[in-house]
């Protein structure tokens, strides 16, 4: 049987990929393999889209990741300690059934999402939680000041905003918009400096360090199915001498403006970590091949979600799922004796990255021995966005928000888009259905690839058509 290896490169979409000539190594692997430009995310962030591969089941169907997790009296993220579970007890995922196959599976995590801990890695048969072991040694000190926020979890965070609580009723209000403000800035970046997530590298050549090793001391001739998130595109971004500020919420909420340069200054410093990682993905190739998983292999490059930069004046992504956040690239490349097999085909097609579950089976039982088209093409395709994912200062914002003007702000940008808005693909017209809370939108993105003009008015007929297909299964 033929070694199958999924690169997960998060947060990268679909129109920084193709054609981008700062990518050599996933350029050479799009040109002779499988390239599939029309691929559609089913979720708009991390933990719905891996739980929904994982499961082969629409995000909307998986209770882990379908509910609100900003609303109070809901049960937070814990996103660095995790202690949130995105899949159930004994789920039947990927992993565990390729096991039937005589598989053995590897996880390698560069992400606090997908992890033993929140049951993403149930069926897996090693896994390697790199950012447990990458992030924190960049300044061991701060992680180490500001670790017992997140290793108590809820009671911890929700003991420390009721202490802010009790002193914000001293401070004067403009007083207090001014320092809570500060706080949020200076905070965000401790975070970011604590785990070095302004820095180029986000994991990357640990997991390559890991990888290297694992096939030298670790690889026991199964047949291997590898599976590897990379997390060098999310944010936040190196920015080197230029100073932006990289708090979604402010410019989501109106304190601070989403110019067009800051957009630039943001999207110029993701295709950084993009340039970069292609190297790294070079090096894991090599990796690979040394390792001997290439003698006989299909790879699988592809993204869980995009991201925004000022787009329809939003930011990074668990936003509406418009085509810079549900368009993801996804390219199969075959490999013989290390070498890869030239096939060199494009599929333009609208296809849900779900299909890709039954694909990894269809390889992983002899069904069929490349991916050149056999990925099945849902007449129906969906992206969901169930809401946003950062709930984590929900309460704080409740305590504060009749006290500060710049936490309501931030309160009522986090609720408005926390709301389920979901994308329905058919052929070359999408629907964005707003389920009642504003007017629903259709576009023909072969003609209006930037959803610049709405048709609805004039098309009803097929935006209904398609609106009666939004609970289809959606299986391949």
């Amino acid at each position: 049987m033929k070694n199958i290896i999924l690169l997960m490169l998060d947060t990268v979409r679909a129109k920084d990929i193709y054609g981008n000539n700062r990518l050599p190594v996933i350029g050479n692997l799009a040109k002779k393999g499988t390239a599939y430009t029309g691929t559609v995310a089913p979720g708009t962030w991390t933990a719905p889209t891996h739980a929904a591969l994982f499961m082969n089941s629409k995000v909307s169907s998986i209770n882990g990741v379908a509910k609100d997790f900003f609303t109070n009296g809901t049960k937070k993220i814990d996103p660095w300690m995790v202690k949130t579970k995105f899949l159930e007890n004994g789920s039947n995922t990927i992993a565990s059934r390729l096991s039937r196959y005589g598989y053995y599976s590897v996880l390698f995590s560069n992400n606090p999402f997908i992890t033993s801990s929140t049951n993403m890695a149930i069926g897996f048969d090693k896994v390697y939680d790199v950012w447990m072991q990458s992030n924190p040694k960049y300044n061991k000190k701060l992680v180490e000041r500001i670790s017992f926020i997140f290793n108590g979890g809820a009671k911890t965070r929700e003991r420390l905003f009721k202490a802010s609580y009790s002193i914000s009723k001293m401070i004067p209000r403009p007083i207090l918009d001014r320092v809570y403000l500060n706080l949020r800035l200076k905070l965000n970046r401790s975070v970011a400096n604590a785990d070095g997530t302004y820095r180029l590298d986000r994991g990357a050549m640990d997991t390559n360090s890991m990888l290297e090793k694992y096939l030298k001391y670790g690889y026991n001739y199964a047949s291997q199915f590898i599976f590897i998130n990379y997390i060098e595109a999310h944010e936040n971004y190196p920015l080197n001498d230029k100073d932006a500020i990289q708090d979604k919420w402010l410019y989501l909420s109106g304190i601070e403006e989403l110019t067009d340069d800051t957009s630039k200054t943001l999207h110029n410093a993701y295709l950084r970590r993009l340039s970069y990682l292609d190297r790294k993905i070079g090096k894991t190739i090599d990796i690979l091949k040394k390792g001997g998983m290439l003698d006989d292999a299909t790879v699988i490059l592809t993204s869980d979600h995009g991201q925004m930069f000022g787009e329809k004046g939003m930011l990074y992504h668990a936003m509406p799922p418009y085509e810079e956040i549900a368009k993801v690239p996804l390219i199969s490349v075959n490999f013989k004796n290390g070498k890869i097999v030239r096939i060199k085909e494009q599929e333009n097609r609208p296809v849900s990255l779900l299909s890709l579950h039954n694909a990894i089976l269809g390889l992983a039982s002899g069904k069929y021995d490349h991916l050149n088209g056999n990925m099945r093409r849902n007449k129906y395709i969906h992206c969901e966005h169930m809401g946003i994912s950062e709930g984590w200062d929900e309460q704080l914002l409740m305590f504060l928000k009749d006290k500060s003007s710049n936490a309501q702000k931030i309160y009522k940008a986090k609720r408005m888009y926390n709301k389920k808005v979901t994308a329905i693909y058919n052929g070359n017209m999408k629907l964005v259905h707003f389920f009642g809370r504003s007017k629903d939108q259709l576009y023909d993105i072969s003609n209006d690839p930037n959803e610049t003009t709405s048709i609805i008015e004039a098309n009803r007929g097929i935006a209904n058509n398609m609106l009666n297909h939004i609970n289809d299964n959606n299986l391949s």
